[in-house]
Protein backbone atom coordinates (compact mmCIF):
# COMPACT_ATOMS: atom_id res chain seq x y z
CA UNK A 1 0.00 0.00 0.00
CA UNK A 2 2.69 2.36 0.84
CA UNK A 3 3.86 2.07 -2.74
CA UNK A 4 0.11 3.69 -3.93
CA UNK A 5 -0.25 5.98 -1.33
CA UNK A 6 -0.81 9.11 -3.16
CA UNK A 7 -3.74 7.08 -5.11
CA UNK A 8 -5.18 5.50 -2.19
CA UNK A 9 -5.43 9.19 -0.33
CA UNK A 10 -6.79 10.56 -3.24
CA UNK A 11 -9.66 8.18 -3.69
CA UNK A 12 -10.13 7.51 -0.01
CA UNK A 13 -10.61 11.18 0.36
CA UNK A 14 -13.11 11.51 -2.85
CA UNK A 15 -14.51 8.94 -1.33
CA UNK A 16 -14.67 10.72 2.41
CA UNK A 17 -15.58 14.20 1.05
CA UNK A 18 -18.27 12.70 -0.85
CA UNK A 19 -19.57 11.25 2.42
CA UNK A 20 -19.14 13.99 4.51
CA UNK A 21 -20.94 16.33 2.68
CA UNK A 22 -24.03 13.26 2.53
CA UNK A 23 -23.95 13.38 6.20
CA UNK A 24 -23.86 17.47 6.45
CA UNK A 25 -27.34 17.91 4.36
CA UNK A 26 -28.53 14.88 6.31
CA UNK A 27 -27.63 16.43 9.94
CA UNK A 28 -28.70 19.99 8.49
CA UNK A 29 -25.08 20.83 8.95
CA UNK A 30 -24.75 19.95 12.42
CA UNK A 31 -21.70 17.19 12.20
CA UNK A 32 -21.04 17.22 15.38
CA UNK A 33 -24.79 15.68 16.50
CA UNK A 34 -23.79 13.43 13.38
CA UNK A 35 -20.76 12.10 15.35
CA UNK A 36 -22.45 12.17 18.51
CA UNK A 37 -25.37 10.07 17.17
CA UNK A 38 -22.89 7.60 15.19
CA UNK A 39 -20.72 7.26 18.09
CA UNK A 40 -23.85 6.15 20.01
CA UNK A 41 -25.32 4.08 17.62
CA UNK A 42 -22.49 2.25 16.42
CA UNK A 43 -21.09 1.23 19.65
CA UNK A 44 -24.45 -0.07 20.47
CA UNK A 45 -24.29 -2.20 17.46
CA UNK A 46 -20.68 -3.45 18.47
CA UNK A 47 -22.54 -4.09 21.62
CA UNK A 48 -25.49 -6.63 20.08
CA UNK A 49 -23.47 -7.80 17.25
CA UNK A 50 -21.73 -10.62 18.97
CA UNK A 51 -24.78 -11.36 20.64
CA UNK A 52 -26.20 -12.26 17.00
CA UNK A 53 -23.12 -14.85 16.73
CA UNK A 54 -24.20 -16.23 19.96
CA UNK A 55 -21.45 -14.45 21.90
CA UNK A 56 -22.12 -12.46 24.82
CA UNK A 57 -21.95 -8.74 23.91
CA UNK A 58 -19.09 -6.61 24.59
CA UNK A 59 -19.88 -2.89 25.94
CA UNK A 60 -17.08 -0.88 25.42
CA UNK A 61 -17.78 1.75 28.08
CA UNK A 62 -17.40 -0.89 30.62
CA UNK A 63 -14.79 -2.53 29.19
CA UNK A 64 -16.44 -6.13 29.87
CA UNK A 65 -19.29 -8.45 29.35
CA UNK A 66 -22.67 -8.44 30.43
CA UNK A 67 -26.17 -9.69 29.43
CA UNK A 68 -28.10 -7.04 27.20
CA UNK A 69 -31.90 -5.99 27.56
CA UNK A 70 -33.98 -8.26 26.60
CA UNK A 71 -35.89 -5.70 24.23
CA UNK A 72 -33.21 -3.86 22.84
CA UNK A 73 -29.60 -2.89 23.85
CA UNK A 74 -29.10 -0.11 25.72
CA UNK A 75 -26.05 1.61 25.50
CA UNK A 76 -24.18 2.77 29.42
CA UNK A 77 -23.80 6.45 27.86
CA UNK A 78 -20.66 7.78 29.94
CA UNK A 79 -20.02 10.93 27.60
CA UNK A 80 -16.21 11.06 28.16
CA UNK A 81 -15.99 7.90 26.98
CA UNK A 82 -18.10 7.31 23.39
CA UNK A 83 -16.92 11.11 22.41
CA UNK A 84 -14.08 11.86 24.02
CA UNK A 85 -12.56 14.46 21.95
CA UNK A 86 -15.78 16.83 21.92
CA UNK A 87 -16.02 18.71 25.26
CA UNK A 88 -18.12 17.00 27.85
CA UNK A 89 -20.84 19.69 27.59
CA UNK A 90 -21.14 19.78 24.01
CA UNK A 91 -21.72 16.24 23.57
CA UNK A 92 -24.26 16.43 26.45
CA UNK A 93 -26.06 19.38 24.45
CA UNK A 94 -26.28 17.34 21.40
CA UNK A 95 -27.19 14.77 23.52
CA UNK A 96 -30.53 16.91 24.30
CA UNK A 97 -31.34 18.00 20.91
CA UNK A 98 -31.08 14.26 19.53
CA UNK A 99 -33.35 12.95 22.29
CA UNK A 100 -35.66 16.19 21.62
CA UNK A 101 -35.73 15.24 17.95
CA UNK A 102 -36.95 11.58 18.91
CA UNK A 103 -33.89 10.21 17.53
CA UNK A 104 -32.16 9.27 20.51
CA UNK A 105 -34.35 8.15 24.01
CA UNK A 106 -33.39 8.03 27.27
CA UNK A 107 -33.26 4.52 29.25
CA UNK A 108 -32.30 5.73 32.59
CA UNK A 109 -30.02 8.08 33.69
CA UNK A 110 -27.11 6.61 32.09
CA UNK A 111 -28.44 4.61 29.02
CA UNK A 112 -29.43 5.52 25.73
CA UNK A 113 -31.17 4.19 23.01
CA UNK A 114 -31.01 4.97 19.19
CA UNK A 115 -35.02 4.81 18.06
CA UNK A 116 -34.91 6.50 14.63
CA UNK A 117 -32.74 7.98 12.30
CA UNK A 118 -33.64 11.33 10.36
CA UNK A 119 -35.84 10.54 7.51
CA UNK A 120 -32.87 12.63 5.27
CA UNK A 121 -30.33 10.09 6.65
CA UNK A 122 -32.21 6.95 5.43
CA UNK A 123 -30.70 7.61 1.77
CA UNK A 124 -26.84 7.91 3.04
CA UNK A 125 -26.52 4.41 4.06
CA UNK A 126 -27.15 2.94 1.22
CA UNK A 127 -25.34 5.03 -1.00
CA UNK A 128 -22.30 5.10 1.67
CA UNK A 129 -22.06 1.40 0.83
CA UNK A 130 -22.07 1.90 -2.58
CA UNK A 131 -19.43 4.49 -2.73
CA UNK A 132 -17.36 2.61 -0.29
CA UNK A 133 -17.78 -0.60 -2.21
CA UNK A 134 -17.03 1.30 -5.32
CA UNK A 135 -13.95 3.38 -3.79
CA UNK A 136 -12.54 -0.13 -2.37
CA UNK A 137 -12.56 -2.23 -5.63
CA UNK A 138 -10.81 1.52 -7.34
CA UNK A 139 -8.15 1.01 -4.74
CA UNK A 140 -7.65 -2.84 -4.72
CA UNK A 141 -7.32 -2.61 -8.79
CA UNK A 142 -4.33 0.22 -8.42
CA UNK A 143 -2.81 -1.93 -6.07
CA UNK A 144 -3.14 -5.26 -8.33
CA UNK A 145 -2.22 -2.89 -11.45
CA UNK A 146 1.00 -1.50 -9.66
CA UNK A 147 1.77 -4.91 -8.92
CA UNK A 148 1.79 -6.16 -12.23
CA UNK A 149 3.63 -3.10 -13.34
Amino acid sequence: MRQHHLEVTYVLGRFMTEHFIRVYKAFEGDLTAAIVLGTIGSTTIGAITPRLAGKPPRFPSTGGTRRAPAARAALQCDVDQPVDRIPRETVRRKIRQLVAKGWLRKAGPDKLIVTSLPDSFRGVRPQTLEHFYAAAQEILQLVEKRSRS
